[in-house]
């Protein structure tokens, strides 16, 4: 009889669990660093720049050696993460509204200013899903406000507008030159001189967390940190340290200033984690970090990765990630496989336990946070019809394992690396592996093909004698598609 009663209070406990109310949607925490470059944290093994935020992040959970972002500049790799669709397709190739070289060897490709409406983005996903949406910093998806984050799937929308960087780093965060303001909008009231942005964003940012302490709803934090793109401007105690740790090191190539930036960010992050662990967040939030494309290479450079923003060597793709979600992600792993910012949505989506986006060109990488590398080769594109410097020129890449070919558009030069092998991408193989490097090159014209992607063209008013940049007529929308 006994055996019987135990028997049976098993079995009450059994149906007690089956009907316990499903697991909360995991929170989401999105932190997207600006110019940030793979080799800036160190975790990823920089000696100068004091992150250990960011190295406690990445020993909690999955640090990535081989993430990219789809663009070497900000607004077309942003354009993906929001979207999971290259930038080639959704026909933003450069940062809005770019620069038009009026006498440059080639006119560049005309593009769109903004995130189509048509395209249903991230947060307009997790939205109709249950979520409450938060944006926090930088946006520079659109030119007008009908395309900004408040009219773009998120409930809260603080400093994202249509500039790419900040008036200034201090109070009251403004900058107005003849040709734009560079104000910081959707700011919330308050502050004083001497103020910090980054740190006026994430007090704000803390206290949207906050709003769920007891609350069943999940959220979606969007943030998108300016930090560490120009103007250079760094917190002046911290600017002072660094610059004494420079002499006592007797080293002459980092940047004080830049260094103090990002232990504002690291600093910035690591109060958001902190706030997650106080208000018993942890185990349910998933907390991604990254990039939107390499370091500005004239300020510290990107060593051992080739050159930086602006280019597709891999210091202007290659960015940190950091990933941690208890119920998946393993502490200190340091996964291989080769992921990029057009896996965001997909990842997420699934992470989520939600419907997946059909209409992507990335996919999930959960299988990689749960240990499974996948089978087949990854292959990933690049395409890029403008000029970001004169040496800088329209350039495409597509990248299948560990072999990446770059092409300069319109000049009908290629090159060729490994860079598993040659990470620093100084030996040319496009000779010495001729097959592949033309096997490559199909795969990239049927990609260019298949996303309609538009090229530069022959410049009839070509002039080398002439001022390269004139960044005035960038504004007129002249390269508007």
């Amino acid at each position: 009889m006994k055996k019987l009663f135990l028997v049976s209070i098993a079995l009450s406990l059994l149906a007690l669990c089956a009907f316990q109310a499903p697991r909360k949607a995991p929170n989401i925490v999105f932190m997207l660093a600006d110019d940030l470059g793979w080799a800036d944290l160190g975790c990823y093994g920089n000696t100068f720049h004091e992150t250990p935020n960011l190295n406690q992040l990445a020993a909690e959970g999955a640090q990535f050696q081989r993430a990219y972002a789809a663009c070497a500049v900000c607004s077309p790799t942003r354009a993906s993460i929001m979207t999971g669709k290259y930038p080639a397709r959704l026909q933003i190739t450069d940062w809005i509204p770019g620069v038009v070289y009026p006498y440059a060897k080639f006119q560049t490709a005309k593009m769109r200013y903004e995130l189509p409406k048509e395209e249903e983005i991230l947060p307009e996903l997790l939205h109709k899903n249950g979520y409450a949406t938060y944006h926090v910093g930088k946006w520079h998806l659109g030119e007008t406000e009908e395309f900004w984050p408040h009219n773009r799937g998120f409930d809260v929308n603080i400093g994202g507008h249509s500039k790419g960087q900040p008036g200034s780093y201090f109070y009251p965060y403004k900058n107005v030159t003849p040709n734009a303001d560079y104000s910081v909008k959707f700011l919330p009231e308050g502050g004083k001189e001497g103020d910090y942005l980054t740190d006026f964003l994430t007090d704000h940012a803390l206290k949207l967390i906050e709003k769920h302490a007891n609350n069943p709803q999940p959220f979606f934090l969007n943030m998108s940190y300016y930090q560490v793109h120009t103007p250079l401007q760094g917190k002046p105690d911290y600017v002072k340290k660094y610059e004494e740790k420079k002499k006592t090191l007797g080293v002459s190539k980092p940047n004080p200033i830049y260094a103090a930036m990002i232990q504002s960010l690291d600093e910035s992050v690591g109060r958001i984690l902190k706030k997650l662990d106080e208000l018993g967040m942890r185990d349910n939030t998933i907390v991604v970090f990254t990039s939107d494309n390499g370091g500005l290479v004239e300020v510290d450079g990107n060593a051992p990765l080739r050159e930086g923003k602006g280019f597709y060597y891999e210091g202007g793709i290659r960015v940190p990630l950091l990933v941690r979600y208890p119920a998946v992600t393993q502490p200190r792993s340091t996964p291989q496989d080769v992921v990029a910012s057009i896996d965001y949505v997909p990842t997420l989506l699934e992470l989520a336990q939600l419907a997946k986006k059909k209409d992507v060109d990335g996919r999930s990488f959960v299988p990689t946070l749960k240990g499974k590398s996948p089978k087949e080769t990854r292959t990933l594109y690049w395409h890029y019809p403008h000029y970001h410097t004169p040496q800088r020129p329209p350039t495409g890449a597509v990248m299948a394992g560990d072999y990446k070919l770059i092409e300069f558009l319109g000049e009908n030069r290629w090159e060729l690396y490994n860079v598993r092998d040659d990470v620093s991408e100084q030996h040319n193989l496009v000779t010495e592996k001729p097959q592949l490097a033309a096997q490559l090159r199909k795969k990239l014209q049927r990609w260019q093909s298949e996303t309609g992607a538009r090229f530069p063209s022959p410049n009839p008013n070509y002039d080398s004698e002439k001022p390269f940049r004139n960044s005035i007529t960038a504004w007129k929308g002249e390269n508007r598609l």
